[in-house]
């Protein structure tokens, strides 16, 4: 899946992560069910541990679904989005794809947002030496916010397991007008880098069944806690998650 956790995750993105688009074709209907132990996005903290599910449907170049991120503290924000993307292969790319998403958020630490709405661009080029570089560009209108991240990932043969182990390394930037849009008064403006990776190791267990554990790092730098974006004050994150992808 992919939503933004990640890469629109990029991720995005379920933090059952997926590297990039499947070399295949997706299934009519994917269902993830996962545990994070913390909810990030471009490198800011949103959430503690929290149960995170998403639904997504696809078919032909077309795919849309929904995304819910809840967490066990109830104090903590929570969100849902709603997706929808179309992918292509232009000459001399692997894929190109335009997506949409819009998010509302409840909860929100000092209120201000109550929702946004984001069009992105991520295009994926031929790998290199087993490497698959990807650049992806953000728009939300909401928070009148850019953002830009070039992400690098690569997988691993585990023979003896019948998987692949996948890697993905991640760095971008993003610069908002209005981070607080539901906020009387001032607009809040910020920028940030940030940067990360991942590992995650997906295993099948049946026809329709994966288990998916990843672990996950992001930092970020130059933020501002009162102007810049929600989320904790962290500049490290660490985390990981479990769950099952489902697919039919």
């Amino acid at each position: 899946m992919r939503f933004p956790s990640q890469t629109f995750l990029l991720g995005l993105g379920l933090l059952v992560w997926n590297p990039g688009w499947a070399q295949e074709e997706a299934p009519p209907l994917q269902v993830n069910l996962a545990f994070a132990s913390s909810h990030v996005f471009r490198g800011v903290e949103r959430a503690g541990d929290s149960a995170q599910a998403a639904v997504e449907l696809n078919r032909d170049a077309w795919r849309a679904g929904f995304w819910i991120n809840q967490p066990f503290d109830h104090h903590s924000t929570r969100e849902v989005n709603l997706n929808a993307a179309y992918a292509w292969s232009p000459a001399g790319l692997s894929a190109l794809e335009v997506s949409v998403t819009h998010t509302w958020f409840d909860g929100v630490p000092g209120g201000g947002v109550q929702s946004s709405f984001e069009a992105g661009l991520n295009a994926r080029l031929a790998p290199v030496a087993g490497f698959t570089p990807s650049f992806a560009y953000y728009h939300d209108f909401r928070f009148q916010a850019d953002a830009v991240q070039a992400s690098l990932a690569h997988s691993i043969a585990l023979t003896r397991l019948g998987a692949f182990l996948e890697l993905n390394l991640f760095a971008g930037w993003t610069r908002g007008d209005d981070w607080r849009p539901d906020t009387p008064g001032p607009r809040r403006g910020d920028s940030h880098g940030y940067w990360g990776g991942e590992v995650c190791l997906p295993y099948r267990i049946g026809p329709h069944a994966t288990v998916v554990a990843g672990l996950h790092y992001a930092g970020n730098s130059g933020r501002s806690v009162a102007g810049g974006p929600f989320g904790r004050a962290a500049r490290g994150n660490l985390w990981a998650t479990l769950g099952v992808n489902l697919d039919f």
